[in-house]
């Protein structure tokens, strides 16, 4: 597959079209707009002006209205129906786009977050009154109000001491300077002693030197009316209405339920208000007109100036300048086999404008060796039952969606390679048949006994002879290695540097050649040191751009990072084989930790305990190759395809378009 030809658009039009033609470029979905050129130099250009983002802001406060609305409702609704495999609704863009369904959905969702912001209140009022009657809790024993105070002949204070505090002691030492006074006590923690103290002015200097020495510190009760006891009542009293508020409350957040759906579908029209404002804001304008630039797929092009025939508006396309490249957004030529591949390469990088689109390239080699290393039937088939359960029933979207439908391709390569390698949940068959006595079945590669004739056994058997499957993966990862030089040369010689390809490239096929047939012993003597020859004449031009002794510095510093480089490379693919090995043993010592006690017990206790097991044990390897599979294949990508090759560091493709999440949007004519 290739990289999609874009073009450069400029675009003026009618002030008064705009937002028209931006809801019509919004329905294609085949042109993103980008910052226009600088020409601040130009006068005529320095008198244009931004459009406001009033609209923008607003369109962002209306989805951070609906966003909030629907987490309160997730957090104080009734809990829905539904998950990760529910559907998404299937509505036209008339519905998507309907502004009276819009306003509706808008006003709903201020009603829950003015219902959620009153919720948040109730809860610090409760908080706030709990914390009241905290404090209250150590003077409930008084009868006395709280917001008693001295007067002209008696001092009063409220306060605590230390709870180690002596209280007799205390009140020994006030008794040794005066009489008058009273000392009453209060309730007690932890921490502290409270009390409340009485004296007669005329003694009030004498007693504050006692207080002082036994630590005592006046409490802040200011604002309490009555006594303790009346105003904890009070409290109770509020709490209990806080309470009723919130329950009745929550109930009118709960009311909002069944209008779910419908603020998902505003969120998602917000989204695409924001996307069309982004857009507008990216835009010149002039009192009368505006000014748009952008780019569109080569595609596309007939399509969009068709639409743009129906408005008052002139425009040019105009292919990149080889300078432009850099900033040329990049969209991806993909068929159905090769896009879920993109989710790969985007983890790594989109490919140069004038790259090669690695995806075509990369799908059948990711592909074999998810499967070469998590062969197996059994396992396959879960995998890819499971993807395409889920790919038909949700029917996700975006890197997600791409990675459920590259793991049902990879289940069936696994699947179908499993059975030809002989593993159908590692070697089920024999250990289950051999705990119940049985002969074990004969199933061509898949199950062959031993002494079985007329019946082909596992065309590779990592189990038995894994020095075979080891050469079979260094062979396939050499064919990967030698494609990826492949198009490297290929890409030299269209950018017109054929001498480059082949001193540089074709080098070393001439020597791979020299040493497959010295390795294989094909042809005659003579002719291996010629082709070796060949090869190391080649690879003097490798020095061709040094000077004096860096030439031999060159050439050595290429034998050498070559040589060590493509050894490294093809030896990364022994993971293959260690990759399937392990998956394989896993798989049997489950099936004989499960045989184990199913062996020596009737059938009814035996067969249930394998199964459990077997099922433990089993989901427990599915579930750990598939993580480890995938990571090491797309490692092999990256690390040893791409680098022969790929070229990367492009701009992603983005649109104008409308791009949902809560529901799809059914295709209409």
């Amino acid at each position: 597959m290739s990289i999609v030809k874009m073009k450069r658009l400029r675009l003026i039009g009618m002030r008064a079209e705009r937002e028209a033609m931006l809801r019509q470029l919004q329905h294609l979905g085949c042109v993103q707009i980008d910052e226009p050129g600088d020409r601040s130099d130009d006068p005529h250009w320095a008198r244009l002006t931004r459009p406001d983002t009033g609209a923008l802001n607003e369109a962002k406060d209306a989805r951070s209205s609906v966003e909030n609305a629907l987490k309160a409702l997730k957090k104080y609704g009734p809990k829905q129906k539904g998950g990760l495999l529910t559907p998404r609704p299937v509505i036209t863009e008339g519905e998507l786009f309907d502004d009276e369904a819009y306003r509706t959905g808008l006003a709903d969702a201020g009603q829950l977050v003015a219902l959620e912001r009153r919720i948040s209140a109730l809860y610090a009022e409760q908080n706030k009154l709990r914390t009241q009657k905290l404090a209250l809790a150590p003077w409930l024993a008084l009868d006395i109000p709280l917001e008693t105070s001295s007067t002209a002949e008696v001092a009063v204070q409220f306060g605590a001491v230390a709870a180690a505090t002596d209280l007799d002691a205390f009140e020994g030492a006030l008794g040794a300077v005066t009489d008058l006074y009273e000392l009453m006590r209060a309730g007690a923690d932890n921490e502290l002693k409270y009390l409340v103290f009485l004296c007669h002015r005329s003694v009030e200097e004498d007693c504050q030197a006692v207080l002082k020495e036994y630590g005592f510190s006046r409490s802040a009760l200011r604002g309490w009316t009555g006594t303790a006891a009346e105003n904890d009542k009070r409290l109770d009293d509020q709490l209990a209405a806080a309470a009723k508020e919130l329950e009745d409350t929550v109930a009118r957040v709960g009311e909002y339920a069944s209008k779910k759906g419908a603020l998902e579908r505003c969120l998602d029209r917000a989204d695409q208000e924001i996307a069309r404002e982004e857009a507008r804001c990216r835009l010149l304008d002039s009192d009368a007109a505006f000014f748009l630039e952008g780019w569109v797929p080569v595609p596309d092009e007939s399509k969009l100036l068709e639409r743009l025939g129906q408005y008052t508006c002139c425009w040019e396309t105009q292919d990149p300048e080889p300078e432009d490249y850099p900033v040329v957004p990049v969209k991806l030529k993909n068929n159905r086999f090769t896009e879920p591949l993109t989710t790969i390469t985007e983890m790594y990088s989109l490919p140069a404008y004038d790259g090669v689109d690695p995806n075509g390239l990369m799908m059948p080699f990711y592909v074999f060796f998810f499967g070469f290393m998590f062969a197996d039937l059994g396992y396959g088939l879960i995998l890819a039952g499971a993807c395409a359960f889920i790919n038909w029933k949700v029917r996700p979207k975006g890197g997600f969606g791409q990675l459920i439908r590259l793991m049902i391709m990879c289940g069936i390569a696994s699947a179908v390679i499993g059975f030809f390698t002989g593993g159908f949940f590692s070697d089920f068959l024999y250990q289950f048949t051999s705990m119940l006595g049985l002969p074990q079945p004969v199933i061509p590669f898949l199950s062959v006994p031993d002494g079985a004739t007329g019946v082909p056994g596992p065309l590779l058997n990592v189990m038995g002879d894994p020095m075979t499957v080891l050469v079979f993966a260094l062979a396939v990862g050499f064919v990967q290695i030698v494609v990826g030089m492949i198009v490297k040369f290929w890409m030299l010689c269209r950018r017109g540097q054929v001498v480059d390809a082949v001193l540089d490239i074709g080098t070393w096929w001439v020597i791979f050649a020299g040493i497959g047939l010295f390795a294989a012993g094909i042809g005659n003597v003579a002719g291996y040191p010629v082709v070796l020859i060949i090869g190391c004449l080649m690879l003097l031009g490798q020095g061709r751009t040094a000077k004096g002794f860096g030439k031999v510095t060159a050439i050595i510093g290429a034998v050498y990072n070559g040589v060590t480089g493509y050894f490294g490379d093809i030896l990364s693919y022994s993971r293959l084989m260690v990759m399937m090995l392990a998956g394989s043993v896993i798989g049997q010592v489950f099936n004989i930790l499960g045989a184990m006690p199913g062996g020596g017990m009737p059938p009814a206790i035996g067969i249930p305990i394998f199964f459990i097991i077997f099922i433990i044990g089993h989901a427990f390897n599915i579930g750990l190759n598939v993580i480890g599979t995938y990571v090491h294949t797309s490692r092999l990508q990256y690390l040893e395809f791409f680098k022969q090759f790929y070229e990367e560091g492009g701009r992603p493709w983005r649109p104008l378009n409308i791009a949902t999440k809560y529901v799809d949007i059914k295709e209409e004519e």
